[in-house]
């Protein structure tokens, strides 16, 4: 039995999604196909367009066989610690062969090459980074520029590429974990992972291309792009995006005092000034957002910082929480052959599997899985807030 694993967003799925999973299975000639997916709320700080178990029933009808939570404190995160925790709960899981991930990428040496470079000079890299970060440029550019130390020519053009990004970090995860997993890559069909509009000769396409054609009212133009049941789902309830997160993150943020803003992870030093102030006349997410970007903090950061406000995250539980190295297996959806695979996780993970969550769910936790868990609650209900649905879904989800 070969079982397969995939880090996925899934917002929403389509058919370079269904392309990959088809593909990754023939390569690896597996058996089952086991998804680490962002629940509720995604790696670039966007609230998904579908709930997750939404999401994960899709995957489900479309080749996945169990699709597993991927954490709160770890989806709506930098792509370092996304790939720790995805990749902490596949090795956790003790029943994965393989991982695959997309990338611009043809060939897995280069990012491997890269991945030794980068974990070998890891220090200097990191002091680089600091350093440039001083000058008061983004991230990106500061990591670039360490790594133009380090990288040739041909290696600095990959760690461009938003899917190689990613899938670096999920190499240098394995390395770093001392995982037993084999990885392989696919490369990304005929799109790029930030592409706004849809191809006219192609039947691929981005998830950020979908949504923007659905939020530009649109939905009939997708139709090519995603399977039959996912344009359903699509065409069938209310989609929601971050527009909808304004007037509560308004509430949220002055209720908070500036000491206590100053604690909310991802906040760094002055931003909450500048928030107090933007959020002050700013009418929509969007205009807030454009107040606060800047050279240094980009979009997504500052996306993730709203949800962490929203939340309540504090540094010191994300801190708590990533040291920890604890782990959680949440079971989202199953297919028919998902069956044969919960037995013999609950035989052979090193971690809790929740396929059913009750009152007795969280007291069988250890304090730091309880405290991480919680997040994954509240991250729901604030959903189902949003969507004017029913609270507690977790509770009443069925396999």
């Amino acid at each position: 039995m070969k079982i397969l694993g995939i880090i996925a967003e899934y917002n929403p799925f389509h058919n370079g999604h269904l392309y990959q999973i088809q593909k990754a299975k023939e390569q690896t000639q597996s058996d089952f196909v086991i998804i680490v997916m962002s629940g509720n709320f995604t790696q670039q700080g966007n609230i998904a367009i579908m709930d997750k178990f939404k999401r994960a029933s899709l995957a489900t009808q479309n080749g996945a066989d169990l699709v597993i939570e991927l954490p709160f404190i770890y989806a709506n995160s930098s792509s370092s610690f996304f790939a720790q925790g995805a990749i902490l709960l596949l090795n956790q899981l003790n029943i994965i062969d393989s991982i695959c991930f997309g990338s611009e990428a043809s060939d897995i040496s280069i990012l491997e090459s890269i991945t030794q470079k980068i974990i070998h000079n890891e220090t200097k890299i990191t002091q680089d980074i600091k350093e440039n970060l001083k000058l008061g440029i983004s991230f990106a550019k500061a990591r670039e520029m360490s790594l133009s130390k380090f990288l040739n020519k041909e290696e600095l053009l990959e760690i461009t590429k938003p899917n190689n990004i990613l899938a670096i970090e999920y190499l240098i995860q394995l390395k770093k974990q001392n995982s037993k997993i084999a990885p392989i890559t696919i490369q990304r069909k005929d799109s790029s992972f930030h592409d706004l509009n849809l191809p006219k000769d192609s039947y691929f396409t981005s998830a950020t291309s979908i949504r923007k054609s659905i939020f530009e009212n649109n939905i009939l133009n997708i139709r090519p792009y995603v399977p039959d049941n996912c344009y359903h789902a699509l065409t069938h309830q209310t989609l929601l995006s971050n527009d909808i997160l304004f007037l509560p993150l308004k509430y949220s943020t002055i209720t908070k005092d500036k000491n206590t803003l100053q604690e909310i992870m991802e906040m760094t030093e002055g931003l909450e000034n500048k928030l107090l102030k933007a959020i002050s006349y700013s009418k929509n997410n969007t205009e807030l957002l454009n107040e606060l970007k800047s050279k240094r903090y980009q979009l997504s950061k500052l996306k993730r910082l709203c949800m962490n406000i929203l939340l309540n995250v504090t540094k010191k539980d994300f801190q708590d929480i990533i040291c920890s190295n604890e782990m959680y297996a949440h079971v989202l959806a199953k297919s028919e052959k998902g069956k044969l695979l919960l037995s013999r996780l609950s035989q052979e993970a090193d971690i809790p599997l929740i396929t059913k969550v009750s009152k007795d769910t969280i007291p069988s936790l250890s304090s730091i899985q309880q405290k991480m868990f919680s997040y994954d609650l509240l991250a729901s209900n604030l959903y189902s807030i949003l969507a004017n649905d029913t609270l507690n879904k977790d509770y009443t989800n069925k396999l």
